[in-house]
């Protein structure tokens, strides 16, 4: 019943400090992409840089290894469910520490 009040604050100190990076990182970039899009001398260039009108033809073409993509959507949907099963048993508590 003794509470490891250490460890609790330090994983939120870790959870924060973690989050603050990646935050600072995001802001970086989205700063940097927004300076380049607002640079852009006429409506030409914006238009060819602009990265989703790039891409927009390629959204509907068939990726060049279907199977492996297959596989490995298949093996990530697995290791997610038995993810989740195993954390339900263990709500349930068939998986208890002390057996």
């Amino acid at each position: 019943e003794q509470i490891h009040w250490f460890s609790i604050v330090n994983s939120f100190m870790i959870v924060l400090f973690l989050t603050g990076m990646l935050a600072m990182i995001m802001l970086r970039t989205l700063h940097r992409d927004l300076r380049r899009y607002n640079d852009a001398e006429t409506k030409e260039e914006a238009a060819e840089e602009s990265g989703w009108k790039l891409v927009h033809g390629d959204v509907f073409r068939p990726p060049k290894r279907a199977a492996l993509l297959c596989v490995y959507v298949g093996t990530g949907i697995q290791v997610l469910g038995m993810t989740v099963v195993t954390m339900i048993f263990a709500v349930f508590g068939f998986l208890s520490p002390s057996n």
